[in-house]
């Protein structure tokens, strides 16, 4: 009798765990190739933001009581006032100027009207009926230097995904380049020959479910697919192909159960192969295998139903890889059930469903290996052994797509 199954939870965790001590490189990149990466090292920021004190909106630079004596417009990029504004003046200021020393604040364009000039060309400014009496307040539409960071603070965190606003906070903050974890290579082996590539399936086949989506989907999750393809039900094909891989991970999908067509488990113990994990107590989706190569490289071995392999990518291979490029394991979502859903069985249910203004309603046809459910869902529930009842929330499960 084989080793009993791992609990869903603690594959996950298992497996991040399993992707964050496998070897990592790291590179710089330049801040437009930096989206979509992960953080290497810390970011912190290389100067105070904003660096001077800057007017939040167009207006006028005010300093004393009305009427104010306008003086000259003060641009953004204008280089800082040399002089202190006086008492009894004003400057019109633009967004992001530099604010002079002494202003009291700034009274933004609307709320302020300005006069006819006089014979020596002075003009005057005065509050319209928009404005308070005692508007503005001290400090008011004033960016102060540093409201945003101070130098040297912690910015960006390493393991985060450099989405765009993260790159954007790296610019600002005087950054040209970032440090990144390089991206791992992946190898896709596809197995089954009753799997066709392309056209309307003959009886005893089945249409190819994962390449069309599989190098786009792991590319979107930070890894670079290095090569995909496709082997029949023989037990030699698939130790030659594993023998000869070269991605820090290999992904295969099928022949991961015991049947007599199944041949990854042989194959990897012919190539003195650890298998780490060997079946996970989830529907669908249980008879998946974790192995450490001889090599020290990581195999995740998907079952073959379209249903469960993409449940089974989503996870064990979303934490795998995102322990590989130094991520946080990502948590849970949560979300309330339209109606009980049942789970006699004594392994955690996937269950994909539609969002309603009652809750989350399962979808119908979820068989592992069907895909029509799946397709139409908005989600994936997380139901434990036992069931959940409506209108308690579950876990939801981050997806990759």
């Amino acid at each position: 009798m084989g080793r009993p199954l791992m609990e869903w939870l603690e594959a996950r965790t298992s497996v991040h765990g399993l992707g964050a001590g496998m070897p990592r490189a790291t590179e710089v990149v330049s801040l437009a190739a930096a989206v979509g990466r992960t953080l290497a090292i810390p970011v912190h920021s290389l100067t105070a933001l904003p660096s001077f004190a800057s007017s939040a909106m167009d207006g006028w630079a005010v300093n004393g009581e009305e009427p104010w004596l306008l003086g000259q417009p003060i641009l953004a990029g204008d280089p800082p006032a040399t002089e202190p504004l006086a008492p009894g003046t004003a400057r019109p200021i633009a967004t992001g100027g530099c604010v002079p020393a002494g202003t009291h604040g700034i009274l933004r364009s609307e709320h302020g009207v300005v006069g006819r000039a006089d014979a020596a060309g002075r003009a005057t400014l005065t509050r319209s009926a928009l404005a308070g009496a005692d508007e503005p307040a001290a400090g008011e539409h004033v960016r102060a230097r540093g409201e945003e960071c101070g130098l040297d603070e912690l910015m960006l965190e390493p393991g985060c995904l450099l989405t765009a606003p993260r790159v954007a906070l790296a610019a600002v903050t005087g950054h040209d380049s970032l440090t990144v974890t390089t991206t791992p290579t992946v190898e896709l082996l596809l197995l089954g020959t009753e799997v066709i590539e392309s056209g309307i399936p003959g009886r005893g086949q089945v249409r190819d479910a994962y390449s069309p989506e599989f190098p786009a989907l792991l590319t979107g999750l930070g890894v670079h697919v290095s090569a995909l393809r496709r082997l029949p039900d023989d037990l030699d094909q698939t130790t030659a192909a594993i023998r000869s891989s070269t991605g820090a991970l290999v992904i295969s999908t099928g022949g991961s159960a015991r049947g007599p067509a199944d041949h990854v488990r042989a194959a990897l113990a012919a190539l003195g192969a650890t298998v780490l994990i060997d079946g996970v107590r989830m529907r669908p989706g249980h008879p998946v295998m974790v192995a450490r190569l001889a090599d020290g490289r990581l195999m995740l071995c998907l079952p073959g139903n379209p249903l469960a392999a993409m449940l089974v990518l989503a996870s064990l291979g979303m934490p795998l890889i995102d322990g590989m490029l130094g991520r946080p394991l990502a948590t849970l979502g949560r979300v309330a059930l339209a109606h009980d859903v049942a789970n006699l069985s004594g392994s955690t249910r996937l269950v994909a469903y539609r969002l309603t203004e009652e809750g989350a309603v399962p979808t119908a046809r979820q068989g592992s290996g069907m895909l029509r459910g799946l397709a139409e869902a908005d989600g994936v529930a997380v139901v434990p052994p036992g069931g959940a009842c409506a209108p308690e929330p579950v876990a939801t499960l981050p997806l990759p797509w």
